[in-house]
């Protein structure tokens, strides 16, 4: 509802009056108090709502616009505050406004809105001076003006009825408002709402744990019914067939991945097709590899999966008369993925990765050409069309789903627009006027460990922590500086600090997904990956942040940089030769020299030069070693998990390195003794695919990354259009 002055402009709400154009707040008692400009707007806001949420993307487009530089959280919360006590509300037990932590705020009575006092008396005079000139008029001039004057004014009427009309109706059309239907404690995933947008199927750990379970619940209940319960299997992206009777679902588990069916009233379930899934690399799957999408007709299942560990994905369609399958698609490392079926049956959407790009095509069901919607990176987090299969919703996220959203785009391409809510949003489902999504919110935290020998010598501490990631870092060669990658500026950025952690100082200014910082050897340079430029790509900056230069410019992936011992050539992974391979390039620029030809990702030269030593990406364990001269490799350490390919660092005499054999541990491998100490345990689990792991010059404190908190919840939208 605008307040123009043609609308209302006084709401009354409980036993208040407010004036939302002089910001007059009167009670029924007759008291008056005068409500400040920005909690005014912050009002206006909520009370035309509705009751609908207000989220706190949309109040800061509208207090401030993109230009004005502003502290927003300070800003809005101040707002809020004075508003509250304007109100005599509380925020322990609101009757006025609720707080949705992170999300936004919601006007909690119902109002009324009602024409100013001073508008009314206006309006009455206008009217009859009004009335007494249109006698004098009449009385004087001809019928034929008279008549003329009639139409006009039964024109004016019948404008000012219709235009009345569609204000209210506009007035009156109901507002998003988001609810959160899965209250209870772990980690929720693909959530997946019925074909009538009744019940809602997800992937849920019980509250702890590595496994999960599907389970339905009705939207607006507090029970939910569990569909699954094999031990030791972890069950994910459920999907309903069309009539709602089934949910086919993916299932990893040793001997028995694959493809799965059971009812959704509970039941039998049955194994439908064998799949390459593997758990080591579950995170593609929970986090934005969506498997499965069921047909119109009910006769199709459409997947992404691979033929063997190391090929990309592709989709297929499983015919459930025959259980014969199609291949449609092909393409470079990793794949496609997120099949998503248009509800008219016509279309199937699916993301494509390669070379560090993510993509959202459509393709005709019944065949033809591949149709490209738009590129980017980080587009990859869940497909969901909109109900006239007209616009995709597609989730956008960096890695670890920081700074996620969503966002939508018309299936014909163009620019994408982002939805005004469903802040840190991926996975999306749509159901008629309602839209699911998984909302998380994680936090690692940086932990330093001293030691005596490969023995700790005191407890471990927090170094660096926030309400962000901190992860990826590095001591400088003298020991006094460190560089790490964090999202505390709001995306992945590369920031340094002192050993002792004072001091931090932001290095990149990209805003986008930017880190694995490596010093070179005489301190005055670092090496870092990012993508700047819509690909990845390796820079170089002096230790200040300033001098970037960018390293390398293929059109495949290069990252995770690291340096020589005489800092003459920059090590580095890139793609381009089809699969992940260390190349290395002169650090003053130059053509790239191929390293490995069997696989290798991450890299470090060993510090008398004679090594280079690498991990392999995705899926193969180890840490692998070959002579720099060139030659053949050799494995290590093969106890590495894949995943964790940033957690191990080479010094004088040996190797750390992140032990996950029982619980994780981080390892001494001994050079000379050729054995394996474990030098302590890790007190919560490490996070995969990040560089997490940094040992200081004289080797007496680690640096280590850890999952501090990790929540994953389930979001619902009502009136979503």
């Amino acid at each position: 509802m605008a307040t123009s002055q043609s609308s209302p402009v006084c709401a009354r709400f409980d036993r208040f009056e407010v004036d939302l154009v002089s910001g007059d707040l009167r009670t029924d008692e007759g008291a008056s108090t005068r409500i400040q400009p920005l909690p005014l707007q912050v009002l206006r806001l909520l009370l035309e709502a509705q009751g609908g949420v207000i989220t706190r993307k949309q109040l800061r487009s509208t207090l401030w616009p993109e230009e004005t530089f502003v502290d927003f959280e300070h800003g809005v919360n101040t707002a809020v505050k004075k508003l509250r006590q304007a109100l005599g509300d509380s925020t322990a037990t609101p009757k006025f406004i609720e707080t949705l932590p992170k999300i936004g705020y919601r006007f909690l009575v119902a109002v009324e809105w009602v024409a100013r006092t001073d508008e009314k008396q206006h309006t009455r005079a206008a009217s009859q001076e009004l009335a007494s000139a249109a006698y004098s008029k009449h009385v004087t001039r001809s019928v034929f003006l008279g008549t003329v004057l009639a139409a006009a004014i039964a024109a004016c009427a019948v404008a000012a009825y219709l235009l009345y009309r569609s204000s209210s109706f506009r007035a009156k059309s109901p507002q998003p408002s988001i609810s959160f239907p899965v209250t209870s404690v772990g980690e929720k995933y693909s959530p997946s709402l019925s074909p009538d947008g009744k019940q809602l199927a997800y992937a849920w750990n019980g509250g702890a744990g590595p496994n999960f379970s599907i389970y339905v619940k009705p939207v607006g209940t507090e029970g939910s019914l569990r569909l699954t319960s094999q031990r030791d299997a972890i069950d994910f992206n459920p999907v309903w067939s069309p009539d709602g009777g089934y949910i086919a679902f993916c299932r990893i588990k040793k001997g028995n991945t694959g493809i799965y069916i059971v009812p959704a009233l509970g039941g039998p379930e049955r194994k439908l097709r064998d799949t390459h899934w593997e758990q080591r690399d579950i995170e593609q799957y929970f986090w934005y590899f969506g498997r499965l999408s069921w047909s119109l007709d009910g006769r199709l299942l459409a997947f992404s999966d691979r033929p063997s560990s190391n090929a990309p994905s592709s989709i297929y369609f499983l015919s459930l008369d025959s259980l014969g399958v199609r291949k449609l698609t092909s393409a470079g490392w990793p794949g496609d993925y997120n099949p998503a079926f248009s509800p008219d049956g016509q279309s199937l959407a699916f993301n494509r990765g390669s070379q560090g790009v993510t993509s959202i095509y459509t393709l005709p069901v019944a065949g033809g050409d591949e149709r490209l919607l738009i590129s980017g990176s980080q587009l990859g987090w869940g497909l969901a069309w909109t109900p006239d299969s007209r616009e995709i919703v597609f989730g956008r996220a960096g890695w670890l789903a920081r700074s996620a959203g969503l966002w939508k785009i018309s299936a014909h391409g163009g620019e994408p627009e982002r939805l005004q809510f469903a802040e840190e949003g991926t996975e999306p489902s749509i159901r008629g006027n309602r839209l699911g999504y998984a909302r998380q919110q994680m936090n690692l935290t940086i932990r330093r460990m001293r030691l005596q020998g490969v023995h700790p010598s005191l407890p471990s501490e927090q170094f660096l922590s926030s309400t962000a990631i901190e992860s990826g870092p590095q001591y400088s060669p003298d020991g006094s500086m460190i560089v790490f990658e964090s999202t505390r500026s709001g995306s992945y950025e590369v920031w340094s600090c002192r050993s002792d952690g004072s001091n931090p100082l932001q290095l990149t200014h990209f805003n986008t997904v930017t880190g694995t910082p490596r010093w070179s050897p005489d301190g005055e340079q670092i090496a870092f990956d990012s993508r700047a430029s819509g690909n990845a790509d390796v820079f170089v900056m002096d230790s200040r942040g300033g001098s970037l230069r960018k390293q390398t410019n293929d059109r495949s992936a290069e990252v995770v940089p690291s340096w020589s011992h005489d800092g003459r050539w920059i090590y580095f992974a890139s793609d381009r030769s089809g699969a992940w391979e260390v190349w290395k390039m002169p650090s003053a620029g130059g053509p790239a020299v191929r390293v490995t030809h069997h696989g290798g990702y991450r890299a470090f030269e060993s510090p008398d030069g004679q090594f280079v030593y690498f991990t392999k990406y995705p899926a193969e364990p180890g840490i692998w070693r070959i002579p720099r001269s060139g030659g053949e490799e050799s494995v290590v350490i093969p106890s590495l998990e894949p995943g964790y390919w940033g957690y191990w660092e080479v010094v004088d005499d040996g190797i750390f390195y992140l032990d996950t054999i029982a619980k994780p541990a981080i390892a001494f491998y001994d050079f000379a003794r050729r054995r394996t100490a474990r030098v302590f345990d890790l007190e919560r689990r490490p996070a995969r695919e990040i560089p997490g792991l940094a040992v200081s010059p004289d080797s007496r404190s680690i640096l280590y990354t850890q999952l501090d908190a990790l929540s994953r919840d389930v979001v619902l939208v009502e009136n979503f259009r």
